[in-house]
């Protein structure tokens, strides 16, 4: 069952430690001994041979290195900051297309701002939720939902509210389970109506229906430590992904109803470390469509799995960027050229956000960044022939952009999709920081100073589960 499956998966992960020293050498290849039981293995399924297993033959197909790196200045600016009080913002969160993003913070306020269809700059008359508890996350709905956002607090509530209405009243309101005081992460989805709601909560998923206002189900036994985050594909909106403490990635199938863990189950995955973050992005095998799901966890090692419609391949581990800060560093310092483009990373980067599509399918780059709020974006490369199947197979090139003369503080989230087909204003990155800014970024063509941000505050520490 899940239970033996998710064992499975620790166990292995335990019994790696005993192989870091073939690691660091890049001799591991990147396939799933795990012995965890498969939904799909009586399923007439002929296991891929090592001529075409994605694990071991994947190819980036974008990530044209270059000597230096084009600068980006924070264009257009705003602050989550109200009378002196100026909030960690701890997450932004784009709509559908791109016109409108949501920015979580610390003070028990939500801003929604609209972005300019043409340059992505933030217009004028946001709209501020006052919630009365600090906010962990906001999400909002598909596009058939696009005005739905659903806030995961602190307080062991989870609230959704319409971004449309000047009413502090959520539409939907719903308590954690077990007295739980802390909603890690939340997410629409169910289908394409986003009836569902899926929760973090300790290390249970909480499922509530909108249209009820009450429990749909729990699932118990998928992680066994503190899930972090809860994300419903964008594309199929009954494919739930979760990620945890305990080094986990599950993919669940919640179209049917009454939910069970168990039979909803599609894969899991191991990082093999306390797992942070999650996001989808585009391994260009199909085309457009985001098939691929990345990972971040508390070690700063950065994984991208396949999570494409075809589920019998979901789960396949097609990147593994070890200790991607060093490469970040390594990257930034590889010739004098790109050294003087991109000084602040030769000393030290501190944090890595998350892993982003560029123009084409596959084309795929990381960000990372610094204490004083400098971020990096760095393409990913196709390593030597000689390493297929191992850890080196993918590496970092030289940064493609610095975003810098914005921030003054650790950076917290990170919103860009560079995709083709994606509207103008998703493919201008928008973040937002520790110093209660919310920035766009464009590239830099003067020097204007920047505006003044209140630091009467201790530096803020990004969030690490360890």
């Amino acid at each position: 069952g899940l239970r033996r499956a998710v064992r499975a998966m620790t166990r292995t992960r335990d019994d790696d430690d005993a192989h870091d020293d073939d690691d660091r050498r890049g001799a591991r290849a990147l396939v799933d001994d795990s012995g965890a039981p498969n939904v799909f293995e009586n399923d007439d399924y002929v296991e891929p041979t090592p001529e075409n297993d994605e694990a071991l033959t994947f190819t980036v197909r974008g990530g044209r290195a270059s000597t230096t790196a084009m600068s980006l200045r924070a264009t257009s600016m705003t602050s989550t900051a109200v009378d002196k009080d100026a909030p960690y913002n701890t997450h932004i969160a784009s709509n559908h297309d791109g016109t409108s993003c949501a920015v979580a913070t610390t003070s028990g306020r939500v801003r929604v701002y609209a972005r300019e269809r043409a340059t992505g700059a933030f217009a004028h008359g946001e709209r501020e939720i006052r919630l009365n508890a600090s906010v962990n996350e906001c999400e909002f709905g598909s596009a058939a939902d696009p005005f739905s956002i659903v806030c995961a607090c602190g307080d062991g509530t989870t609230r959704v509210y319409d971004a449309r209405s000047q009413d502090d009243r959520p539409t939907a309101s719903f308590r954690a389970p077990f007295n739980e005081r802390d909603v890690a992460s939340a997410s629409l989805g169910g289908s394409a109506s986003d009836f569902l709601v899926a929760t973090a909560v300790g290390p249970h998923v909480a499922f509530y229906d909108r249209r009820q206002q009450g429990n749909a189900s729990l699932f118990q036994d998928a992680h066994s430590e503190a899930v972090t985050r809860v994300r419903f594909h964008p594309e199929r909106r009954s494919e739930l992904y979760t990620s945890s403490v305990d080094g986990l990635v599950c993919a669940f199938d919640c179209a049917h109803t009454p939910l069970n863990d168990e039979e909803s189950l599609i894969s899991v995955m191991s990082a093999e470390a306390a797992v942070n973050n999650i996001g989808f992005c585009r391994s260009g095998s199909s085309g457009d469509a985001r098939d691929a799901l990345w990972c971040v966890t508390g070690v700063e090692d950065a994984h991208i799995f396949v999570a494409s419609s075809d589920r019998r391949r979901v789960g396949v581990h097609l990147v593994h960027l070890k200790n991607a800060r060093e490469l970040v560093r390594a990257a930034a310092t590889s010739s004098p050229e790109v050294s003087a483009s991109a000084p602040e990373f030769a000393a030290q980067v501190d944090y890595v956000l998350g892993i982003h599509d560029g123009v084409a399918p596959g084309e795929l780059f990381l960000s990372a960044g610094t204490q004083s709020g400098v971020v990096g974006i760095f393409p990913l490369v196709q390593g030597s022939p000689s390493m297929r199947g191992t850890s080196a197979y993918v590496g970092l090139g030289a940064p493609a952009a610095v975003l810098r003369r914005g921030h003054r503080d650790i950076v917290r989230s990170i919103v860009w999709d560079a995709n083709a087909t994606a509207s103008e204003s998703a493919r201008v990155p928008a973040t937002v920081g520790e110093d209660a800014l919310v920035c766009a970024w464009t590239p830099d063509v003067g020097n204007e100073e920047r505006p003044p941000v209140d630091r009467a505050r201790p530096p803020g520490r990004r969030h690490s589960p360890y």
